[in-house]
């Protein structure tokens, strides 16, 4: 019976080992079979243009884009303009209530007259007077106080009430009126605040590492591709790049000023505030030159080489300018010759 027993474990165990070898092989056949289907990568040693180029992110800025408030706080009485209105240099945009304004100038102004007829009388009271003692000395002083703080107070709240009135310092568009609707008080804490951009002074607004940065130079001329205009290519020219790098970032870039070239002052307003895209710089182009792509060229101890033919001859080759997807060939083959991977 023991043996009985061991000899139907023998055969369990040589039944799963065959059943792990029928495994193993049919892996192994459709490997290879696989194998075989997969074609040989290769590819031809052409002769054509070279382009490298550089991309750098963006959004649409402008040069004359401000955000108005009031400088004092009040009930704004009056409110000119709306979203999406266009306005002139120098418009009338909103205006606070000026009663309050008024009856405080007025009271300043008749404190201003007091103190200049009180200082007027103690000058009187010291003609002819040689030495002036001490006391002559502290009225005339104390006179002179009063008087000049009364005229700072009405020159302050003449200026309060000039004020009192918001002018736009460019023509534009209005892009944002905070509170829309008069009779709401304007605060230190809660400000009533116009936005004003003129469309016809907007860039492209990228920044450079200080490895990019190098590439580039004033007067290039690019294209910016936008998010929103996918399949659309703007001309553009940097119009300036930095000095100095930028102070808020963590690494080291440079700000790139780019201007658009036909932008027509953009009063369809088709390029708007903050809009984003890329803006592409050939750094570097050759005419005429043999490349091939760059993922079949391999490197050893001795140098770069290929693969050429269907035998796949490793050969030595010397390279030259590389793009994001090819490499110049500048010996070690010939036009037509065949590499593989």
């Amino acid at each position: 019976m023991f043996l009985g027993f061991i000899g139907v474990i023998k055969k369990k165990r040589f039944i799963f080992l065959f059943l792990i070898l029928i495994i193993i092989g049919i892996s192994a056949f459709w490997y290879f079979a696989n194998l075989k289907k997969t074609p040989l990568q290769s590819a031809t040693v052409k002769r054509g243009d070279l382009k490298q180029e550089l991309s750098l992110s963006g959004k649409v800025d402008a040069d004359e884009h401000v955000i108005l408030q009031f400088q004092t706080a009040g009930k704004l009485n009056w409110i000119g303009v709306k979203t999406g209105d266009r306005v002139k240099k120098y418009q009338a945009l909103a205006s606070l209530d000026k009663e309050k304004l008024l009856a405080t100038l007025r009271q300043y102004t008749q404190d201003f007259t007091a103190a200049k007829a009180a200082s007027e009388k103690v000058y009187d009271s010291l003609k002819g007077v040689t030495s002036e003692t001490f006391d002559q000395k502290i009225s005339r002083t104390a006179a002179d106080a009063t008087q000049n703080k009364a005229y700072d107070y009405m020159r302050s709240t003449e200026e309060d009430l000039k004020n009192s009135v918001l002018y736009s310092p460019i023509e534009g568009l209005i892009t944002s009126v905070q509170p829309k609707f008069a009779g709401v008080n304007s605060t230190a804490l809660e400000p009533a605040k116009f936005e004003v951009v003129n469309p016809k002074t907007i860039f492209f607004d990228v920044n450079a590492d200080q490895s990019e940065v190098i590439l580039i130079h004033e007067g290039q001329s690019c294209t910016i591709v936008f998010d929103s205009y996918s399949d659309e290519k703007t001309n553009c020219v940097i119009k300036n790049i930095s000095f100095a790098p930028k102070a808020d970032e963590t690494e080291t870039v440079y700000r790139v000023r780019i201007e658009f070239e036909n932008l027509d002052y953009n009063n369809d307003y088709k390029y708007r505030l903050g809009m984003t895209g890329d803006a592409n710089f050939i750094t570097n182009e050759k005419d005429g030159v043999l490349y091939l792509p760059s993922k079949f060229i391999k490197s050893d101890d001795q140098g770069k080489y290929v693969l050429v033919g269907k035998d796949k001859k490793k050969t030595y080759v010397q390279t030259g300018m590389e793009t994001d997807t090819d490499v110049e060939v500048t010996g070690g083959l010939n036009e037509g010759d065949i590499v593989y991977d």
